[in-house]
């Protein structure tokens, strides 16, 4: 590959340059990362970096991925004027930080990565290093540090189960709408391979996108396999971004519509996400024909991610409202009230958490369609 910044460039002795040095990134810690979580989760770094690279330095940069993995970001203004500016720019050791996601939310794994900057092209070689200084916050996420190691040499070596149930319907058990999918991880213990004894784990060190793309990945391998099958993954609202990182899935699902047509994407209705990008991602899902759905409904008025899906296909009414039903009318005026609401923005309204003869006849007397158990 040809480094732009190679070329030795004039000054024009303003501070400014005329088409610019370029600054090489370097991934310090790389062989230490690929050791111990695999060149696929490597790989995913590399792309963070480059899509976050692109983003903090603007359309006038080029960045580049050399063949040895390095980072090169060419065709900047002047090397003289980031220098002179705030930690904002580079290459500061807090631009640094920004770029590996540390100071940033919903960094997927790049934050996992150690940085070493230096220009090139004309000499000049200041070398500026971000490294990972122990914290009281760090100390505090150790055991979180601990668990999504588990859970990524999990993913490496194929110790994740895809389990599925099915939404089927309140006057026919036969029918099946689609298969919703949890990931239970059998790395760990019993008491700790379901999912919600290890995700807030992942989604606390920034995984939750890497973790949502290697599931997605696999379910589509599945819906491949089986076309008779539908099934539904849960995406967290760090992965509601588009971006290069889903590139290669969602060229997936362009080349393979049926695929698509039978993919349901779940978002919980109480999920943080930044409402524009979430919506421009949801949108490209929907046009590429798959159908989307609010998860966890009833359980808080979430405007953002209301914004971001204005038309579900599907509405999931959270289990605790059919569980309060069992026990008192008011409760079950409740859930007739919130079934009523979710068929006014969705096709199809499912009750979950329903179980038993007992539940089906709460579910059909409040005219909602489908249900999920436990």
């Amino acid at each position: 590959m040809k480094r732009r910044g190679s070329e030795k460039k004039a000054w024009d002795g303003r501070g400014g340059m005329e088409m610019g040095s370029a600054l090489l990134i370097k991934v310090v810690n790389r062989p230490a990362l690929i050791g111990r979580f695999g060149r696929t989760f490597m790989e995913a770094i590399d792309l963070e970096l480059g899509e976050r690279a692109q983003q903090l330095c603007g359309e006038g940069a080029r960045v580049w991925t050399t063949g040895d993995g390095h980072l090169l970001i060419s065709e900047m203004v002047s090397r003289a004027g980031f220098e002179g500016r705030s930690e904002t720019n580079f290459p500061t050791a807090s631009w640094l930080l920004r770029l590996s996601g540390r100071r940033k939310p919903h960094s997927q794994a790049a934050w996992l990565a150690d940085l070493r900057a230096r220009w090139v092209g004309d000499g000049v070689t200041p070398v500026t290093e971000a490294r990972r200084g122990r914290s009281g916050a760090e100390v505090l996420t150790r055991a979180d540090l601990e668990i999504a190691g588990t859970v990524l040499r999990a993913m490496k070596d194929d110790e994740i189960s895809l389990v599925m149930s099915p939404v089927y319907a309140s006057d026919d058990t036969r029918k099946v709408l689609y298969f919703t999918c949890t990931t239970w991880c059998r790395a760990f213990d019993d008491g700790k391979s379901a999912p919600s004894a290890y995700l807030p784990s992942i989604a606390r060190t920034g995984l939750m996108r890497y973790f949502d793309r290697y599931v997605l990945k696999r379910v589509l391998d599945l819906l491949r396999l089986s076309p008779e099958l539908s099934i539904g993954v849960s995406l967290s609202g760090q992965s509601l971004v588009d971006g290069l990182q889903w590139e290669d899935l969602l060229d997936q699902l362009y080349a393979s519509p049926d695929v698509a047509a039978r993919l349901v994407v779940e978002v919980a209705e109480c999920a943080e996400i930044e409402a524009r990008g979430a919506r421009a991602f949801i949108a490209r899902l929907k046009a590429l024909g798959c159908r989307i759905a609010i998860d966890e409904y009833g359980l808080a008025y979430g405007i953002g991610v209301g914004m971001a899906i204005p038309d579900p296909d599907i509405v999931k009414i959270a289990p605790k409202f059919i569980a309060a039903a069992r026990r008192n009318d008011h409760a079950l005026g409740k859930l007739r009230r919130l079934a009523g609401l979710a068929e006014s923005i969705a096709r199809e309204v499912v009750v979950s958490g329903a179980n038993g003869d007992t539940d089906l006849e709460i579910v059909r007397n409040i005219g909602a369609g489908w249900v999920q158990g436990y």
